[in-house]
């Protein structure tokens, strides 16, 4: 396996390169070890599993787990770390909104691979049969394809139906547009005090919420060379801002409540809508059980043509530059993001599957069929759009300033066009430090 793939790139390297490899391939073939890095709430329940499976499967390549990081912040400065002291893994998974700068950082080092010799030794028909150009291009930065999509998440509704028909909404017929899951919310408010009309991710945490309300609009975060910001073109900070003080106003989204006990409203059968990742699809059933009628559906948009979703997930770029470590390494990867570990992350998850097989019954085509709650996500394919990041290291910085932002329009305290301005202002004058 690992062997024949050496052999394989040998010619697609420097002479320096294809001379380690050779000594490489012709040394006693002996097991090699590699160690990947990814956060605390990913290893237990997704990375355990498929290194286990892949280890027993096969006895030349031995994957192992460094200590995890706290989350993908701390992924990102782990690496950057690593990058500085000479210490980086192997292998990490990366979050697509941060491997942009971090690639970029790697590349000027020489400390992150190119994979795309590595697809191209893998044969033709290989890249177009388990990967769209929309996947790739999450992983792709500047032209190169430094990271391989491993999980990929567009925001979606979870929703009560038994509330829906308690307020008098049909739960077969979830609304088409704003207006109406506005509409619905109201209703569902209507039911009592006790009940909550709906959650959305928008002010916490990351960014992901405010760049859904852009690319749905069919904007962009970003531009083209990911060096200067975007999203206030054609008036669309504007409008989402419009938006979010509408989902507060109208929507009943409230400001007031943090996250966790929100959830415990909607797992309890007390809140009519849940907009968020389907990362959290499986641990949603199991929390909710038989209590109510749990659903889910594709996520609003307002250009149904241009509209797209920010797609949150990461990558599994690798960080090794020994040949040998580098062969098995990719040998993981392709697991992991092959059909088979694609249908063990989305059954564990609820992720979108990154790889075009596993839509097939023999995978989870069966079982998409079957459990309808599990399939929004696929439904979602072609809205996947990008996570877009900030260039430098301010990142998490300015989506606190933002949300802080974005707050205060949802309160009344400032005022759309104000909060757009503002937000642009942020993001200008920290992406540079």
């Amino acid at each position: 396996m690992i062997y024949d793939l050496m052999e394989k790139l040998m010619f697609r390297f420097t002479l320096a390169s294809a001379m380690a490899l050779a000594l490489a391939t012709t040394a006693a073939h002996a097991k090699v070890t590699i160690t990947c890095l990814t956060n605390a709430g990913h290893l237990t329940r997704q990375h355990e599993p498929l290194m286990k499976e892949f280890n027993a499967m096969q006895d030349e390549i031995e994957v192992q787990y460094a200590a995890p990081a706290k989350n993908y912040g701390d992924t990102h400065l782990k690496l950057f770390r690593g990058s500085a002291t000479n210490t980086l893994p192997d292998c990490a998974f990366q979050a697509y909104n941060q491997l942009p700068s971090l690639a970029r950082a790697l590349a000027e080092r020489g400390q992150i691979v190119d994979m795309g010799p590595l697809m191209e030794a893998e044969g033709e028909g290989w890249i177009e049969e388990n990967y769209s150009g929309a996947m790739l291009d999450l992983g792709n930065i500047d032209g190169v394809q430094y990271g391989m999509p491993f999980n990929a998440s567009v925001i979606q509704w979870y929703y009560n139906a038994d509330l829906f028909r308690q307020a008098g909404l049909d739960p077969d017929k979830f609304p088409s547009d704003w207006d109406g899951l506005i509409d619905a919310a109201q209703k569902i408010d209507g039911l009592g005090d006790n009940i909550l009309p709906m959650f959305m991710w928008l002010i916490n945490g990351d960014d992901w919420g405010f760049q859904t309300l852009i690319l749905q609009q069919g904007g962009r975060m970003m531009s083209e060379d990911g060096q200067e910001v975007a999203f206030h073109e054609d008036g669309h900070a504007v409008e989402a801002m419009k938006m979010a003080k509408r989902l507060h106003d109208e929507g009943g989204l409230r400001t007031d409540l943090d996250r966790e006990t929100q959830f415990a409203a909607f797992t309890e059968g007390r809140m009519g809508l849940w907009g968020l990742s389907p990362a959290g699809a499986r641990n949603m059933a199991e929390r909710v059980g038989e209590q109510f009628d749990l659903r889910s559906h594709p996520f609003t948009v307002w250009d149904d043509a241009k509209g797209k979703l920010p797609t949150g997930g990461n990558a599994a770029i690798i960080t090794t530059q020994d040949p040998e470590k580098i062969a098995a390494a990719w040998e993981y990867i392709k697991f992991v993001t092959g059909p088979r570990g694609q249908q063990v992350t989305a059954e564990i998850t609820g992720y979108l599957p990154t790889n075009r097989q596993v839509l097939k019954t023999e995978y989870m085509g069966a079982f998409y069929e079957a459990e309808p709650y599990y399939a929004t996500p696929v439904k979602q394919y072609d809205r996947a759009g990008p996570w877009s990041g900030y260039p430098g290291t301010q990142s998490e910085k300015i989506w606190r300033e933002q949300a802080s932002t974005i707050r205060a329009v949802m309160e009344g305290k400032t005022t759309p066009e104000e909060g757009a301005e503002e937000l642009k202002a942020i993001a200008e004058k920290l992406m540079t430090r």
